[in-house]
């Protein structure tokens, strides 16, 4: 059985999130440009897993410090301490542990991915002017003027929790790490697991912090990013990775989260079969509390609270 749990989030991001570079006088922000030419802002992946980090850190967890080692290229002298047990990040997000040249590296597929946080249309970036004034003392010098790119636009964000999760396979552990877990067998392979309690803990704060949402964005430029949820979709499979997260999608001629998509989702043959054999849960979080009847459950898709949810999810994986 290969259970995944997928995440699809549509919410509203406004101001400088995730700043890009620095061009003359102008702090950019992050865009990418699609094939018809529409401007795209997004925040990266990378960002909102540093978010996360942050997020959970607060909460207790121990966040990798990431390591030095002098014998790998300069480029890679940086590194995971590669311990999942000790590090939730590394347990979670993957990591990879370089050696000396010539030598492979220890490494973990992360076993949840995130995608961009990215808009769903074309979407005007304006300058913003702002200026940068002398402090007490040094009154007699001249402000220095620059530019700031801001955006407000409505995106989409996808996750995969895979249920490897606080467990790993024998090429991602040191030795001395193995003597601290449970041995297991999955599948017909070796696993090490830590404690059903921790994993819990790990699944649940993971969950809480991306669904609530209780994380600020990282690379602002001076003003405070949190992002504004809209909906969210929760699929429990327990065959794989669905095609789901192009049927969550925003309708802006109405304003509304576009209902027509979900029905496509679950009318599509495979996933009709799917939920009656019950091997597929699909479950949705209104956090406006505008989707009212237009979803109930004789289609396939559960409304439910974030704690609903997540509480889901825990016993699922």
């Amino acid at each position: 059985m290969n259970k995944v749990v997928q995440i699809s989030i549509l919410g509203k991001i406004s101001g400088n999130v995730n700043a890009d570079e620095m061009i003359g006088t102008r702090i950019t922000l992050k865009k990418m440009y699609s094939s018809s030419g529409e401007v795209l802002p997004f925040v990266s992946a990378r960002a909102i897993k540093y978010a996360i980090r942050e997020a959970l850190k607060e909460r207790g967890f121990e966040i990798d410090p990431f390591v030095e080692n002098p014998k790998a290229e300069e480029s890679l002298r940086l590194s995971d301490s590669g311990n999942p047990i000790k590090f939730v990040d590394n347990d979670l997000f993957g990591f990879m542990v370089t050696k000396g040249k010539g030598e492979i590296a220890r490494r973990r597929q992360a076993p949840i991915a995130l995608s961009y946080f990215k808009a769903l249309k074309d979407t005007p970036i304006k300058a913003e002017f702002a200026a940068r004034f002398p402090r007490e003392g040094k009154r007699e010098e001249n402000p220095v003027p620059f530019e700031i790119e801001v955006a407000e636009f409505i995106g989409r964000l996808n996750c995969i929790i895979y249920e490897n999760v606080g467990k790993f396979n024998e090429k991602e552990l040191e030795e001395n790490m193995k003597k601290e877990l449970e041995k297991i067998e999955e599948n017909g392979k070796k696993v090490y697991k830590i404690s059903d309690e921790e994993r819990k803990r790990r699944i649940e704060a993971f969950c809480e912090i991306l669904l609530t949402p209780s994380y600020v964005l990282p690379r602002r430029t001076n003003s405070l990013n949190l992002p504004e949820y809209i909906v969210s979709l929760v699929v429990l499979s327990k065959g794989g990775v669905l095609p789901v997260f192009q049927y969550l999608d925003y309708d802006f001629e109405n304003n509304k989260v576009d209902i027509r998509k979900l029905e496509q989702l679950v009318n599509r043959e495979e996933i009709k079969e799917k939920i009656k054999k019950n091997d597929v849960k699909i479950l949705l979080i209104d956090y406006e509390g505008k989707i009212n009847k237009e979803i109930g459950e004789n289609n396939g898709i559960i409304k439910v609270s974030v704690k609903k949810a997540i509480q889901e999810i825990i016993n699922f994986l």
